[in-house]
C-alpha cells in the first residue's frame, strides 16, 4: 500500500472516529446540516476566547463582511452569540453558546480520543518519532 493510500485510510478512521464520538456527545440530528466552514469558525471563535469580528476576521485571513454574515449565521443557529463591548459601543464580540461550545468540545474530547488511539497502537520511541515527523510536516505547511 503506498503512502497517499495509507493516508486517505488514516483520514477516513479519523474522520468516522470524530462523527461516531460527537453523535454519542450530543447527538445525531440537531447538528447533521452544519458545514465545514462553520466548524471553523466555531473552532476559531473557541480558541481566540471571544474574539471581535475584527478579529476573528483576521485570524481566518477574511474580510469582516465574510465573517460578519458567517457569524450571523451560526448565531441564527443558536451556535454563537455576539455581546456589546462595555467599553467601546462599537465593539461587539463573538462567543460560542452553550449549544456552541458543547459542540467544539466534543470536537475536541473526540481528537483526543483519536491521538490515544494512534499512541496505543505505538511504542513510545514511534510516537516520539511520528510527533518528530508531525512537527516537520506542521513547518513544511505554514512554508
Amino acid at each position: 500500500m503506498d503512502f497517499l493510500q495509507l493516508l486517505i485510510q488514516i483520514s477516513e478512521i479519523f474522520h468516522t472516529s470524530i462523527t461516531r464520538y460527537k453523535r454519542e456527545v450530543i447527538g445525531q440530528s440537531k447538528y447533521s446540516d452544519i458545514t465545514v466552514n462553520q466548524l471553523i469558525y466555531l473552532e476559531a471563535i473557541f480558541h481566540l476566547g471571544g474574539p471581535t469580528m475584527s478579529q476573528l476576521a483576521d485570524h481566518l485571513n477574511l474580510s469582516r463582511a465574510s465573517a460578519s454574515i458567517a457569524v450571523q449565521r451560526l448565531i441564527k443557529n443558536g451556535l454563537a452569540a455576539k455581546t456589546q463591548s462595555s467599553d467601546d459601543s462599537r465593539v461587539y464580540y463573538v462567543n460560542l453558546s452553550k449549544e456552541g461550545t458543547k459542540l467544539i468540545e466534543a470536537e475536541v474530547k473526540a481528537f483526543a480520543e483519536f491521538a490515544d488511539r494512534i499512541k496505543s497502537a505505538l511504542s513510545d520511541d514511534e510516537v516520539k518519532q511520528l510527533v518528530e515527523i508531525f512537527k516537520k510536516v506542521v513547518a513544511n505547511a505554514k512554508k
